[in-house]
């Protein structure tokens, strides 16, 4: 009885490697006949999506690179063709599984830039506030949001710091960079990180300097900035400084009923700082 199993067993193992050897000679004449007998050449390619920052040598050791023979008409003049070439450098990008690996890909490890500091304009610096659930619109602030910065000077006066500042973060969570979907850096698997009271600003550097003052109760501020929400596609409208004269409205008009008139939107860019009250630049100090 045992002599009869052993010979189904090794009858079964020779039908599998006939039948394994079969499968890779149609194969490989299916991938010959699709290349019309082309010349193949070697090349590296990518078998699994490489993320970004991954070291060459990871990618080789970690079987995300593997090398193939491709048509020599396919093999772009950039491919690296000796992987050591890679090994000492990382990916630039998010690398997608099947392309072929060229010089490009991966870089000095030093030249990448943080996801963070990709997102933060050209010209702009990244600034961050603590503010709590009241002075941040009960925490509805998301990413990409715009806001205004208003603040109270010395108790009897309320005014716009900027208007239409763009959000860059909250918490943790960036805004995706153009052309991305948001994706989740390791500090935010951290639960610690998901706190909505640290609010994060692309301003231009004079806007920077002026919100940190604001931030630490300097020139005059009491009770650290308020931030106003806007409506999406909100047409910005003059800024009202309140104070204790005008603090009453001389009619019964409803809240939501504006009184102001049209200005221009704020421009962010190195030249400006999200001017708010007065709509002026950072080469145009506000009194």
């Amino acid at each position: 009885m045992t002599s009869k199993r052993t010979v189904v067993v090794a009858v079964a193992i020779a039908v599998g490697v006939v039948a394994s050897v079969l499968s890779y000679v149609f194969l490989n004449n299916a991938q010959q006949n699709a290349y019309h007998n082309a010349k193949l050449v070697p090349a590296y390619v990518i078998t699994k999506e490489i993320p970004r920052t991954l070291s060459g040598a990871d990618a080789v050791n970690g079987g995300y690179v593997k090398q193939e023979k491709v048509p020599a008409e396919f093999r772009p003049t950039s491919a690296v063709t000796d992987v050591s070439a890679i090994r000492d450098q990382a990916a630039g990008t998010n690398l997608p599984a099947g392309e072929i690996v060229t010089s490009g890909m991966f870089v000095s490890p030093d030249s990448i830039a943080s996801v963070a500091a990709e997102t933060v304009p050209a010209g702009d610096v990244a600034i961050s506030v603590s503010v709590d659930q009241v002075h941040s619109v009960a925490g509805l602030i998301q990413p990409g949001d715009k806001v205004d910065m208003l603040l109270d000077i010395n108790g009897n006066q309320e005014t716009y710091l900027y208007q239409a500042v763009p959000v860059l973060a909250v918490g943790t969570t960036l805004v995706p960079a153009p052309g991305t979907t948001a994706t989740a850096t390791a500090a935010q698997t951290s639960p610690a990180t998901q706190e909505s009271n640290v609010i994060t600003f692309a301003v231009p550097p004079a806007a920077a300097a002026r919100i940190a003052l604001a931030q630490s109760d300097g020139g005059g501020v009491t009770g650290g900035i308020y931030l106003a929400l806007e409506a999406a596609g909100n047409t910005p409208t003059a800024p009202t400084t309140i104070t204790g004269s005008n603090l009453i409205p001389g009619n019964t008009a409803s809240a939501s009923t504006p009184t102001t008139t049209a200005t221009t939107t704020p421009t962010s860019s190195s030249n400006s700082d999200h001017s708010g009250s007065t709509g002026k630049t950072d080469n145009e100090p506000t009194p």
